[in-house]
């Protein structure tokens, strides 16, 4: 039976694959979807025009989604283990769990800002901040894996 760290983790890392299939997939989607998942108007502009913009950013975020889900992976032991694996999930947890608590000022200072969409995707990456937290304590340093 696995650990709750380790479902945590498995749901970080989930979250991070889904992030890549949406990503390609939009690139793929064209305009309407990049509008759909509220990219900036910039991307937008340059989805619409098929310029270089909009597919490299958004494969660049699918490439960093994809690196989230392999130090997940390395975390749960399917993959080895990657270098900085500690200081890599750490990081990825503040990323993911800034993202989701960024939303309550958000909602005060700029309402307009503030919709479904919004708020589901703060509660996701707010999971996967849980989930890379959870496999930061579940992977031991390589001091505590060094034999006495």
């Amino acid at each position: 039976m696995k650990t709750l760290h380790a479902r945590f983790t498995y749901l970080a890392a989930a979250i991070s694959l889904v992030g890549v299939a949406i990503h390609v997939a939009a690139i793929a989607g064209g305009p309407s979807w990049y509008a759909f998942f509220g990219a900036p108007p910039q991307i937008e502009a340059s989805a619409q025009a098929g310029t270089w913009l909009a597919p490299v950013s958004t494969a660049g975020i699918a490439v960093l989604m994809g690196i989230c889900a392999l130090y997940a992976c390395s975390a749960l032991g399917l993959v080895r283990r990657l270098p900085l694996l500690r200081t890599m999930l750490a990081g990825m947890a503040a990323v993911c769990l800034l993202r989701a608590l960024i939303l309550v000022p958000v909602a005060f200072i700029r309402p307009e800002l503030i919709n479904l969409f919004e708020i589901v995707a703060a509660l996701t990456w707010g999971a996967a901040g849980i989930g890379f937290c959870a496999g930061f304590l579940m992977s031991k340093s390589r001091l505590d894996a060094m034999p006495a």
